[in-house]
C-alpha cells in the first residue's frame, strides 16, 4: 500500500476500519505498521488530511446508532 496513490475516499476508509477495530467491530483491521504510516502520512500532509476526514464525515453524517 502506498498511501501517496490512495484517494482521499480510501484513506477515509483506513481510518474508519481502525475506528471500528478500535471500538471491538469485527472486519478487517489496518495493522499496527499500516496505522503508523497512515498517522506519519496525514501529519504530513494537511490537504490530504482535510479530504479524508471530509470524506469520513460525510459518511458519518449519514450513520446512526
Amino acid at each position: 500500500m502506498r498511501l501517496p496513490d490512495l484517494t482521499p475516499t480510501e484513506l477515509a476508509d483506513l481510518l474508519a476500519r481502525a475506528y471500528s477495530a478500535d471500538h471491538g467491530e469485527p472486519g478487517d483491521a489496518p495493522s499496527a505498521a499500516e496505522r503508523t504510516a497512515l498517522a506519519d502520512y496525514l501529519g504530513c500532509h494537511e490537504e490530504m488530511r482535510a479530504a479524508a476526514f471530509a470524506v469520513w464525515c460525510t459518511e458519518l453524517a449519514g450513520v446512526t446508532e
